[in-house]
């Protein structure tokens, strides 16, 4: 699978994208402030030589699910459209029934 940057990703067996990235590609320093427990919690379970990709990729996969989630949601209710239709029938009656005349 390719993603918007071009390059290659394998898929986690929850969905989410896991990418090599390409050697060429460009990076910008950033400054940024993680809660304390957090950023003690990084250090302690990831290499400090590795910390800035394994953020990127978590970065990455953060907004590559943001971006799909309303497509995922909308592919999901016209898949299930004539399953809702059919509860609603089922209920119809039900919920008519608790309304005054």
């Amino acid at each position: 699978m390719s993603d918007l940057y071009g390059e290659y990703c394998d898929l986690l067996t929850v969905g989410a994208p896991v990418c090599i990235i390409n050697v060429y590609m460009h990076y910008k320093r950033l400054n940024i402030t993680f809660p304390s427990d957090l950023a003690n919690q990084l250090r302690k379970e990831i290499p400090a030589r590795t910390r800035s990709q394994y953020i990127a990729n978590a970065v990455k996969e953060k907004l590559y699910k943001e971006k799909n989630l309303k497509k995922e949601l909308i592919k999901s209710y016209k898949a299930n459209a004539k399953l809702y239709e059919e509860i609603n029938k089922e209920w119809e009656t039900v919920d008519l029934e608790s309304w005054p005349e």
